[in-house]
């Protein structure tokens, strides 16, 4: 995949599903939580549509460990995510590869998030 100025929802999550393919990414909170205890999320994933609530519940299990996830953003919506992996809707999604993780987060930086207002 080229380098480009910005990319869209579309590109990232594409990308996502092809860390998938090559087996790359874990979701659901039980199975994150044991690859955050390893120290192999190199990137975490969270959709902007789950409560604040449940985020705060997530981070708590992960502060009891003695490791860091290198980068968090939150992106999408959980069926976006999802659909990104071919699963249900999924709050969080971590990458365990540092090539994937490093490309998702170029991307997810120059991602253009566009708000839809309504007239």
């Amino acid at each position: 995949m080229k380098l480009a100025d910005s990319y869209t929802e579309e590109d990232i999550l594409k990308f996502l599903g092809l860390a998938n393919r090559a087996s790359k990414v874990v979701s659901g909170n039980d199975q994150i939580i044991d690859e955050a205890r390893r120290g192999n999320i190199k990137l975490l994933i969270v959709a902007r549509d789950i409560s604040q609530n449940t985020f705060d519940k997530f981070l708590s299990v992960l502060t009891t460990f003695d490791r860091e996830i290198p980068s968090a953003y939150r992106f999408a919506d959980k069926r976006s995510l999802g659909n990104a992996i071919g699963r249900p809707d999924r709050a969080l999604v971590g990458v365990t590869d540092e090539g994937f993780a490093g490309k998702l987060e170029l991307m997810l930086d120059r991602f253009e998030y566009k708000e839809e207002l309504d007239q």
